[in-house]
């Protein structure tokens, strides 16, 4: 996981926990979660978890390194790598407030899932990335969930899991909206997701004068 970059060293980012999630067996819409690792020079030291964005590539968080098929990380702690499905789940904006499910692989490969609902704050992670803003919500999440997505009740894709905000982190914060809340948990949003997936496209394929002037007509 990754918890408030400013606050918390870099060895702790793939670590620990703020709370239970709760095994499962079998489920038709939590089973879309599927576990990734490190590559290159760290083959299978990290793993994390991952989720399909269309039929031909999925998403999961950049602090997986060296991920294999990776062709895009983003301003945000995203990346997209080529993974074939068939189909894809749907994804949509959440509501704050809303229930939802975050679910991913815990360090002993099992299948978790922390339920809890979205919170009306929304943090940003490093100074670096600009304006990204993620949200939160109070499920519990664990070390091996990163990049896993966050299911709303009518089982759509609303983001994937970041990081956790520790007690700690919160009393540094100083944020009165969050010193209440027993746990907080960070994900990007599909609003985040779907904007960083419109930077891939444009510095892949780029439009040239002639495909512009005819999309103008």
């Amino acid at each position: 996981m990754r918890p408030l970059k400013s606050l918390v060293a870099a060895s702790v980012l793939l670590s620990g926990c703020n709370g239970m999630p709760v095994a499962f067996t079998q489920d038709p819409v939590y089973d879309q979660a599927f576990v990734v690792h490190s590559g290159g020079p760290l083959p299978f030291m990290l793993m994390g978890t991952a989720v399909q964005w269309n039929e031909d590539y999925a998403v999961t968080v950049k602090h997986i390194p060296y991920l294999s098929g990776a062709v895009y990380q983003g301003r945000a702690d995203v990346q997209f790598f080529k993974h074939k499905a068939n189909g894809a789940p749907l994804w949509r904006a959440y509501q704050p407030g809303e229930a939802v499910t975050a679910v991913g692989y815990n360090s002993l490969y099992m299948s978790v899932k922390g339920s809890g609902h979205t919170l009306p704050a929304m943090v940003r992670l490093d100074s670096k990335e600009g304006n990204v803003l993620y949200g939160t919500h109070d499920g519990p999440v664990a070390k091996g969930m990163s990049g896993g997505p966050v299911f709303a009740d009518d089982g759509k894709v609303v983001g994937i899991t970041v990081a956790f905000l520790t007690s700690s982190d919160l009393a540094a914060l100083k944020r009165p909206d969050l010193a209440s809340q027993p746990r907080v948990s960070i994900f990007l949003p599909y609003a985040e997701i779907s904007r960083e997936w419109g930077r891939y496209l444009a510095q892949s394929r780029p439009v040239t004068p002639a495909e512009s002037h005819l999309a103008s007509r």
